[in-house]
């Protein structure tokens, strides 16, 4: 109790944790460790270091500030609202270490399935979202650039929100139509198209 009769309350640790929801950044951080310990031997040195290894994808819930989730319809990712007849598509992601960790770089694929996003011109030049047939698992063990299946990823717009930019496409972002049931695509920011996602791990 203080001086003026009031009761001061101070949050725990675990408390203070439980209240503060991660921002992106903070939520992948450890998808981008820096190299841990190995235990001396006769043929390992004082010092020697390894790679941090994800065993599985995490799984995210994404979806956009207009409260559309992702669906996939006819093999098409697209953003609906909840009252759709199908089931939400939860998203796999797993980070690309082959490129500079500082911007975030990860795949991202739908749960359960061999694909993965990808960005990809079409006959017409123009820039397109496509899921392709790939592994995410395989993509993230290769330990090459593939940037067409790569989003440098962030904390955007917000502590609880962020956004995905195509590796291969600098400048051109994951986004989400301003009506329901459409196609997620490719889109610069600051136009009519959502580039701005929540998340909540799975």
């Amino acid at each position: 109790m203080d001086s003026e009769g009031y009761t001061s309350h101070t949050l725990k640790p675990q408390e203070e944790e439980k209240d503060h929801k991660k921002t992106w950044n903070e939520e992948i951080a450890d998808l981008f460790p820096a190299k841990k310990p190995m235990p001396v031997s006769p043929i390992v040195k004082p010092g020697d270091s390894a790679p941090v290894k994800e065993d599985f994808p995490r799984l995210y819930r994404i979806w956009d500030v207009s409260q559309k989730y992702f669906f996939l319809v006819d093999n098409i990712l697209v953003a609906n609202h909840q009252d759709s007849n199908a089931p939400e598509q939860l998203m796999e992601v797993l980070p690309n270490t082959a490129l500079d960790s500082k911007m975030m770089p990860i795949f991202m694929g739908p749960q359960g399935r061999k694909q993965c996003l990808s960005c990809e011109k079409s006959a017409e030049d123009q820039l397109q979202l496509q899921l392709k047939e790939s592994d995410i698992k395989k993509l993230y063990e290769g330990k090459e650039k593939s940037l067409p299946f790569t989003f440098y990823s962030k904390t955007d717009g917000g502590p609880e929100t962020c956004s995905f930019e195509s590796a291969e496409y600098p400048g051109w972002f994951l986004s989400t139509s301003s009506e329901p049931n459409k196609p997620v695509g490719l889109s610069r920011q600051g136009g009519t198209e959502n580039t701005l996602f929540y998340f909540q791990r799975q």
